[in-house]
């Protein structure tokens, strides 16, 4: 597919790891030429390059791509002084606090601020609560595409849509139950401690 004329998305964290898990990482690629991500997104996928086995691809690939160009980091420093302090104050409408904070689902609110301060008009996230407390209210201004219709858009068929959705769906499930394995036993005592 050409991807000449066409405006490239911001994704988020979740729609990143689900394009890993599912191999659909090319055809996004391969139909936009190269995709925006946040500083914000960026330093949540990275933290998977501390997992092993295969959670550490989704951070590998990211790298592999942002070095062959086809992933492209919006920094909060290339915003001026100005939308800097519009975008933290933003940030605090939501309950969250400044960019270079890290918080749970800050990649979402972030992408979605600097898509709108940098004009761009596809965001692709897969956060429900977050589609449904936003969209509503700025419609207009982006589109915001989910996994579900990403999948609608780039397979080839329904028998490849639902593969793509069990394997993604086994794969969570399967790091969900890694995270648990891998949870510092130093969280349980502090629990029981205070508890």
């Amino acid at each position: 597919m050409s991807n000449k004329n066409v405006t490239q998305p911001i994704v988020d964290t979740d729609i990143w790891v689900f394009l890993i898990q599912s191999g659909f990482d090319q055809r996004l690629i391969q139909r936009y030429g190269f995709i925006f991500v946040s500083d914000t997104v960026e330093d949540e996928i990275l933290k998977w390059k501390r997992n092993h086995g295969e959670s550490q691809s989704i951070a590998v690939k990211f790298e592999d791509y942002k070095e062959a160009d086809k992933i492209r980091v919006i920094d909060y420093e290339s915003f001026d002084e100005l939308e800097q302090s519009i975008i933290n104050h933003q940030l605090e409408d939501y309950g969250l606090r400044h960019v270079g904070i890290i918080e749970k689902n800050k990649g979402e609110f972030v992408s979605l601020l600097y898509a709108l301060h940098k004009e761009l008009k596809i965001f692709k996230t897969n956060d429900r609560n977050f589609l449904n407390e936003i969209e509503k209210s700025i419609h207009h201004q982006i589109t915001i595409t989910n996994w579900d219709a990403l999948l609608d858009k780039y397979s080839n068929s329904v028998k490849e849509k639902a593969e793509a959705r069990r394997v993604t769906k086994n794969r969570q499930n399967k790091m969900k139950k890694q995270k648990i394995q891998n949870r510092d036993p130093r969280w349980d005592a502090l629990k029981a401690l205070v508890g």
